[in-house]
């Protein structure tokens, strides 16, 4: 469970795709511009925010946010909007980045890729792109 809030967004669930205005695709068409890479330890530093969620889970998932320490520790929060009333699920635990993805400690990884300022995680499941933030 302590990566729900990943797998809740990458694993297969049975709920019907939506469709994303004209101004989320605006955000996700910049983000396909970047030159993405395989993540490497030092992308995981710092505040990320979701600029695009894909697959079924985005139905349910308004937003996503990581804070990852160089450290190896994180904390995550998606606002879910799928129950009477939307409210955020948080996680935080460990992570780890080896040759098969980022794991947030449940032995289960998923691959991660980075540009500048960005991540991008992915499963069969799903994909959640992420930017950076600055916290003031």
């Amino acid at each position: 469970m302590r990566s729900a809030l990943l797998l809740a967004l990458l694993a297969p669930a049975c709920i019907a795709p939506s469709v994303v205005d004209s101004s989320g695709r605006a955000v996700e068409s910049a983000a396909e511009e970047l030159a993405w890479r395989d993540a490497q330890p030092q992308d995981f530093d710092g505040l990320f925010e979701s600029t695009a969620i894909e697959g079924e889970a985005a139905a349910v998932i308004g937003r996503i946010y990581y804070h990852f320490s160089p450290a190896g520790s994180y904390t995550g929060a998606a606002l879910v909007i799928g129950g009477a009333e939307p409210e955020f699920q948080t996680l935080s635990g460990r992570w780890t980045l080896g040759p098969d993805g980022l794991d947030l400690g449940d032995g289960v990884p998923v691959r991660a890729r980075a540009a500048e300022g960005h991540l991008k995680l992915a499963s069969d499941g799903g994909v959640v792109t992420l930017q950076r933030q600055v916290i003031e």
